[in-house]
Parts: C-alpha cells; structure tokens; sequence
C-alpha cells in the first residue's frame, strides 16, 4: 500500500498546531499574560491557516495540487501577516506620524486572507457580505442620504482593520481567543471523556418508556449537548446520527424526526450555562457578568424546550405511537452508579462563576474536574491518547469560528469607521416612529434573514452594535434587547426557506429538506414568540421585582401549554377546532404581560375545556 507521504506529514503537523494551540489558550485561560493584540493575532495565525490544510487533507488526484500550492501560499501569507503585527505593535501604539508602506502591505494581505479562508469555511455569503462593507467604504462620498459618508482612502481602511483592536483583531477575535477557547476545549474534554454520551444514555433511559421516547430522548439529550456544543448543526451531526433512525424505527415520520432534533439542537444554542458563545460575547457587549446572561436565559430556554416536548408527545398520540421496552433501555441505576460523576464538571463549572472565579479560569478548573472524575471509571479514564484527542478538537472545533470572528471584525470595523452603525440605529427609530413593538419586528427580520446565511455568533455580533441601541432607546432593557437579538440570531437556521440546521437533519433522517424545515418552523414556533414576551416585560429574564417576575413565569407557561395545544391539536386530550380557536385566544393574552390580558387567557383556557370535555366522544388520559 502506498502512503502519501505529504498527507502524513500534513495530518501530523495539523495535529501538533491544534494541540499547541489549546495548551497555549489553556494557558493564557489559567494565568491571562498576554496582550489583547498578541492573544488575538496568534489565535488568527495558528488556526485560520491549519483550516485550509485541514480541508484539503481529504482531498485526491493530481488536479487538486494547485489548489494544494495555494492553500500553502494562504497559510504562509497568514503566517507572516500574524507574526509582523504581533512583532510591531507595541511600537505601532507609541508612533506618531506616516504609516509604513509595510503596514499597510501586511494589513491587505490579512483582510484578502481572512476574506478567502471565510469562504472556504462558513460559505460565501460572510464573506460577499463583508466585501460590500469594504466597497461602501470607499464609495461613501457618491452614496445617497444617510449611506453617505466622507469616503475612506485604502491606507486608512487597512491602517484601521489591521492595526488597531478595532478590524480584524476587534471585538469578536478578542471574545474568541479568550472566553470562547476555553469552553470549547472544556466542550472537547467533557465529549472525549464521556459526558457527551452520558448526556443521551441518560437522556435515553429517562425517556425512553414513554410513549414517543426516542423522540423525547432526542430533545434532552440536545438540550445537554448544546451546553457544550458550539454549533446546532454539530448538535445534529452528533446527538442526531442517533437519535433520527430510533425515531423513525418507533413510528415518527423521516420529517418529523429531522424536525425533532433540529429544533431541539439549536434549543441548545442559548441553553445556559456556556449558550454556545452567545453568554461570552453578550456580557463583553452588556457590560455585566457572565453569569448573570446565563442566569437570564434560564426560563425562556426551559419554556423553549418544554413546548418541543409537549409537542413530540402530541405527535406521539397522532400516530399512536408506545414507549420502548424496558429490555431495550439502559438502566437508569446503572448509568448514574458506572458513569454518574461525569455530569460533575458541569456543576463545578457553574459554582465556581456563581463563587465568582473569572468564565475562563472556571473553565480550565472544570476541565481539570474532568479528568479526576474520568479516573473514576476504567472506560473512560485518561491517557495521553486521550488528553491529546481532546486538545486537538478543541482548537479542531473552534478554527472555523475564529475565521468568522475575524471576518465579523471587518463588518464591524467599517460600522465604526464610516458612522453607518450609529446611522442605522437612529433610522431604525425613524422608521419604527420610536415603537418597540414595530422597532422588535424589523429587528427580528433582520436577524432571521442574517442568520439564514451566518453563524449565529457573527450575526449577533454584527447586529448588536447597530440594532441593540435603538432597541434600547426605544425603551427595552440593555440585556433583553441584547438577549432577543441573540435568540432571533440562533432560530434563523430553523427558518426557511435557508434553514441550514434543519436541512442537516434532513440529511441524516433521509427526508424532504423543505417539509422538514417548515415542520421544525412550526415546532420551534416559541422561540419567534418569547424573545417579543421578555423584551417589553423583561421579568421573564428575570430582571424587575420577585412578585412581577413570578407571576411571568406562571403566564408564560400556561401561554406556552396553550400555544402548543392549539397548534398540534392535543393537550392531555385533543381538542375540537373552536376549542383550538379558543386556546390559541388563551396563548395569545396570556403571553402579553398585563393583569387585564392574563385573566382574558385564563377565561379563554377555562371555556375551551369545558366545551371540549362537554363535546369529547372519548376520554383520553395522559398516558405512558
């Protein structure tokens, strides 16, 4: 057998990259010596390039070798690029006067470099859109109205995105070396270890017996993995592979079952306590402490993934469908007695934010949690093999992340530089007439048709400097409109017709990708609902007084309940057309804050019953 020694000798060095990159940022996690410019710039220099040797690893035939020779000329540009800034810098920071021709060389080869290795990564749509925001740069002075501005010369633009922590190495680099590193290599060590596979075993033989189990299994088991998941797509591919063929095997339609895991993976994505990067980035940008967005985003998540349940329960009933055999279950004894302890890094993780250690140093001490824990069990206990595994991807995970944030800095750095951001949000205000309710739905337009196409992380990034403000001068809380644009960044992939999310578990469930995505549309509907309920009646965040607070918790789910049953038809008992009509009333008032609306709803949930038990033919209980 022939070995090809190049792909040998590339395998082997993407590996020693990945791994030294995770041992450097665990590192800089543990004991944060480092500038904000080095941190940012060598993250770009060592992973954006091994993704391009990474994607072509697999690739065969002598007519890929330009291809090959051009990945190689990328990486070295990169390299050299990363290097030169990280070297002047400091230099750069205290000089006054003309900017180095050199500067400017470097800074176009790394704006051409990010722009080509985004599209290779995340598609072409990032990076089409970022080259619009570099051309409307320097068109400025021809724009018209409000699109005007003075007009950015070359040097200034690439002055301003390569040297400076506002462009390529802004914002989004900066929350990606730091927060985003450390709970993606965590991630990478709780799945290498055997939380991953805990989290559906378990979720399995909770679920399992009942009737639509598998699907009920695919909704807890996501709902944990996107703890540690980065991605809802990565949610699917991982949690999906097995649930998709269990659900259709017990009765569930290929759709239905991609639809099921679809919704509940991307549920995952604002599931507390790591919220994919969403809590990193939204506490940079709010200004408050990590675990106070993680803590807002408790309730909506949990009304969130109870709607799914409810709903995959009603499917259950439709198709008369039964629980599993118990012979067929893991034992529930038996997985918390073997493999119990690997559930502990997660609580150690929240207790040491809640005891007040920084998000990353809590990171690195629940990663090191883990490995006590896994010594526990002789499957899973460590060894090199394993520990290298894990830091390999960790960073393996991230790289394409760390492309998109440095792709986002563009956008980003052209809001800032030409004004346009401030712009937008004040026309945003102009064309809402300073109404939230308006002001909300354009918002949420914005963001869905964004993340059709972008990472949820890069849209919220992108939205939150120019849309977030109006929202809040319209009158919304800073962490609700920081928070509902987040929600609306992460549903666009369960949104058709681009429903990225979805269409992955199509795939997988060898299903129609369109059916597929309007079903998920309609199962995930909550989540285009409750970002509107906590934005003007932020007590579902958990922001105002106890009394008001509590009495939005108990609305909202009895909303929730009755949004499901009139949708799907089936609540405890199915329910006849005017009694839907009449809970779909009942979702409706009680959803909106307001004593007056919230009596309506009760009134509404109350005369559905009784027409519908006073009308129901045969009764029908809750069931196994």
């Amino acid at each position: 057998m022939k070995i090809d020694v190049r792909k040998l000798i590339e395998k082997n060095l993407v590996s020693i990259i990945y791994i030294a990159t995770s041992l450097i940022y665990l590192y800089f996690a543990a004991f944060g010596i480092s500038s904000d410019m080095t941190n940012r710039a060598l993250l770009i220099s060592l992973l954006c390039p091994t993704v391009l040797l990474t994607k072509h690893l697999k690739l065969k035939g002598k007519e890929v070798k330009p291809l090959i020779i051009l990945d190689y000329l990328i990486a070295l540009a990169f390299l050299a690029s990363g290097i030169y800034i990280m070297v002047v810098f400091p230099v750069r920071i205290l000089k006054v006067g003309a900017t180095p021709v050199m500067d400017i060389v470097m800074g176009a080869i790394m704006v051409v470099c990010v722009l080509e290795v985004t599209r290779r990564t995340t598609g072409k749509f990032m990076s089409i859109l970022s080259i619009c925001f570099i051309i409307y740069a320097f068109i400025g002075p021809i724009m018209p109205g409000m699109l005007g501005h003075r007009g950015e010369t070359f040097k200034r633009l690439m002055t301003f995105m390569y040297v400076s922590t506002e462009g390529v190495f802004g914002v989004p680099a900066g929350i990606a070396a730091t927060y985003i590193m450390a709970f993606v290599i965590f991630g990478a060590f709780l799945e290498e270890f055997g939380t991953g596979q805990w989290f559906v075993d378990f979720a399995y033989s909770t679920t399992g017996r009942f009737r639509g189990g598998p699907a009920k299994t695919a909704v807890i088991a996501s709902a944990l993995m996107g703890m540690i998941s980065g991605s809802s797509a990565a949610n699917v591919v991982t949690t999906g592979t097995f649930t998709i063929p269990l659900m259709k095997r017990t009765g569930y339609k290929g759709h239905e079952a991609g639809a099921v895991e679809a919704v509940a993976s991307t549920g995952g994505m604002f599931t507390p306590p790591i919220m994919g990067a969403g809590a990193f980035i939204m506490a940079e940008y709010v200004g408050i402490s990590y675990g106070k967005v993680a803590l807002a985003a408790t309730f909506p998540a949990f009304l969130y993934f109870v709607s799914i349940l409810l709903a995959v329960d009603a499917l259950a009933v439709k198709h008369n469908l039964k629980g599993l055999p118990a012979t067929e279950l893991p034992s529930i004894g038996k997985i918390m007695k073997e493999r119990g302890l690997l559930a502990l890094p997660i609580f150690v993780l929240i207790g040491l934010i809640i005891y007040g250690f920084s998000p990353m140093k809590s990171a690195v001490y629940s990663l090191l949690s883990v490995l006590v824990v896994a010594s526990f069990n002789k499957e899973t206990r460590p060894n090199l093999k394993k520990i290298l595994n894990a830091l390999e991807n960790g960073s393996k995970s991230i790289a394409s992340i760390i492309c998109t944030c440095a792709c986002a800095g563009i956008i980003v750095g052209v809001l800032s530089i030409t004004g346009l951001g401030a712009k937008l949000s004040y026309t945003m205000i102009s064309i809402a007439h300073g109404n939230i309710y308006l002001g909300a739905l354009i918002t949420a337009l914005i963001t869905i048709l964004l993340g059709c196409g972008m990472p949820a992380a890069a849209v919220y990034v992108v939205l939150a400097s120019i849309l977030a403000p109006s929202l809040v001068e319209m009158g919304a809380e800073p962490l609700a409109a920081h928070m509902f644009i987040f929600f609306f960044s992460c549903i666009g992939t369960i949104t058709p017709p681009v429903a990225i999310t979805s269409y992955t578990a199509a795939a997988i469930a060898e299903a129609d990708a369109t059916k597929t995505g309007w079903t998920a549309f309609f199962m995930g509907i909550v989540a285009f609902i409750i970002p509107f309920i906590f934005l003007t009646s932020p007590a579902l965040i958990l922001i105002g007084n106890t009394t008001d607070i509590v009495i939005a918790l108990i609305t909202a789910t009895v909303g929730v309940f009755c949004l499901v049953a009139c949708i799907e038809g089936y609540l405890f008992m199915s329910f006849r057309i005017i009694p839907r009509v009449l809970l779909g009333i009942a979702a409706i008032c009680t959803l909106i804050p307001g004593l007056v609306t919230d009596l309506i709803g009760i009134g509404c949930l109350i005369v559905a019953v009784i027409i519908n038990l006073a009308f129901r033919s045969k009764p029908q209980g809750i069931g196994q």
